[in-house]
């Protein structure tokens, strides 16, 4: 049986689909084979977490395959930083169907999900031709009714967004109780549950960033956050490194080091204590394509004349530093 037939026939047995005698042998082959019998398991769990929906089965079931033969099997827990136990199985449902919808019993059409996990991105192509890509840890939600009156999606987590030019039907982000609404434009959106603000980028076009009565207007090269817990809109300076996962490159311009430490630690996911509150006023520029942490550590003590020391937390940044006029 080849992996095609072994993903169709766990469709068939999780429907109701196989005759008594297909079910008994497909019971028979399971416990011939330890692997795939804990992989139609795992993915019987991730059914029933679906709401045992009805699935218009349309898809490749090759392609879906491949999707479900990713996932590992060795029960060592997976970590993505925000997304709760129930959401992550509903998301994995749909990466191993390879849908971007599922159907009701009583026909009504569910939204699209895309997802993706800790260390993966991936672009995302919606009907209007806009596109997404999706940073890791990710969760887009497009509306069931998109591209009707208007085109509606949530987002949890960083998304990269180009969208197709339509005055008729604006483009809306709903994301952490922020709203952006866009006719065509690229920007790029940071919403992470557990990050207090709502940060958002513009590359082209013009961008309405909204959270209950207030709003922005912003342009090429603007920027903004609205922050959760305050409820309050601000625009934001000093962007360069907004788009550093999707560019693979950091830039920094007489950067103040705080700011430094902060786009490295956003970047590379890493703790990073700065010993003396003087060092944050030292400076730095630099441009790193394929950026290595060490490597740009190494650089700045260089310049800066500052020491790091790795531990099990992070790094922690020594040296004297610079007077705040300096």
């Amino acid at each position: 049986m080849n992996d095609q037939k072994f993903f169709d026939r766990c469709a068939q047995k999780l429907s109701g689909a196989l005759s008594p005698e297909q079910e008994s042998k497909f019971s028979i082959d399971l416990e011939k084979d330890p692997e795939r019998k804990e992989a139609y398991h795992a993915f019987e769990k991730q059914w029933e977490t679906s709401g045992k929906l009805k699935l218009r089965y349309e898809a490749n079931p090759q392609l879906a395959w491949e999707k479900f033969s990713e996932l590992k099997f060795d029960h060592k827990p997976i970590t993505v930083r925000w997304i709760h136990f129930a959401t992550r199985l509903a998301a994995m449902v749909l990466l191993t169907i390879g849908l971007g919808f599922l159907i009701r019993e009583f026909g009504k059409t569910e939204p699209y999900h895309y997802a993706t996990f800790e260390g993966e991105t991936k672009w995302v192509v919606l009907p209007d031709s806009s596109r997404i890509k999706l940073n890791e840890s990710t969760l887009l939600t497009v509306a069931s009714d998109f591209n009707a009156k208007e085109r509606n999606v949530s987002l949890k987590g960083e998304a990269f967004f180009e969208i197709s030019r339509d005055e008729s039907k604006p483009f809306i982000i709903h994301a952490e109780g922020a709203r952006t609404q866009v006719l065509g434009t690229s920007f790029n959106i940071r919403a992470v549950e557990e990050e207090p603000k709502v940060e958002i980028y513009v590359i082209s076009g013009k961008v309405s960033f909204a959270a209950n009565e207030a709003e922005l207007i912003l342009t090429h090269g603007m920027a903004a956050n609205f922050d959760k817990s305050l409820d309050l809109l601000a625009l934001e300076t000093n962007q360069d490194n907004a788009l550093a996962w999707h560019s693979n490159a950091l830039v920094f311009k007489d950067s103040p080091l705080h700011q430094v430490f902060a786009d490295l630690q956003d970047y590379f996911e890493v703790e990073i204590f700065i010993a003396n509150d003087n060092i944050k006023n030292c400076r730095f520029t630099g441009e790193f394509k394929k950026p290595k942490l060490e490597e740009i550590l190494k650089v700045i003590a260089i310049t800066t004349g500052t020491t790091h020391t790795e531990n099990k937390n992070g790094y922690t940044i020594q040296g004297e530093g610079c007077s705040p006029a300096q």
